[in-house]
């Protein structure tokens, strides 16, 4: 009867312990760096990602950790070399991750749009096309390398799309 009890005990125990900590710790940490970035404490948000990759490293929100950390020093920080070095981990470190492809993406990007490195944003891209062919971003990617370098004025489709749009203001007034 007291095994049966004890047995009782912990088993209710275990129950009430999942129901209250049903969040994993790298959830934690990926809940907590989002809403640092919602708040716009990117530098907390970086942080708390960076925590998730070092105390999780085989999570499987470890590479997509890295991601969003490359992401907030791109776009939050301007910090356009850390951002580079982040989203590069992920390639070495998880390359079979669904985060790879977006971060190879985002080096060629940021190397044609932010340091205005066309020869490295031009192997980034070549890269990203080698390895992800099929993947959704690749006619982006054609994209960016077709007009790689050029301003922005002599791009053919957005000069369209600017006409389009000053014409459908003046037809409106």
């Amino acid at each position: 009867m007291k095994k049966i009890l004890t047995t009782s005990f912990f088993v209710a125990l275990g129950i009430v312990w999942l129901a209250t900590c049903s969040r994993l710790p790298d959830e934690g940490l990926m809940e907590k760096g989002k809403n640092y970035e919602a708040q716009e404490k990117f530098s907390e948000a970086i942080d708390s990602y960076k925590k998730l990759v070092k105390l999780y490293p085989r999570s499987p929100l470890a590479a997509e950790a890295l991601y969003r950390a490359g992401l907030v020093y791109t776009n939050g920080l301007q910090d356009f070399e850390s951002a580079i070095s982040t989203m590069s981990r992920v390639l070495e470190d998880y390359p079979e991750s669904p985060s790879a492809a977006p971060c190879q993406f985002m080096i060629g990007f940021i190397y044609a749009n932010n340091a205005a490195d066309t020869v490295n944003a031009r192997m980034a891209y070549n890269t990203f096309l080698q390895n992800y062919p099929d993947h959704e971003l690749a006619s982006s990617v054609e994209w960016e390398l077709r007009y790689l370098g050029k301003d922005i004025n002599d791009i053919p489709e957005l000069k369209a799309l600017e006409t389009e749009t000053q014409t459908g203001e003046n037809g409106s007034d």
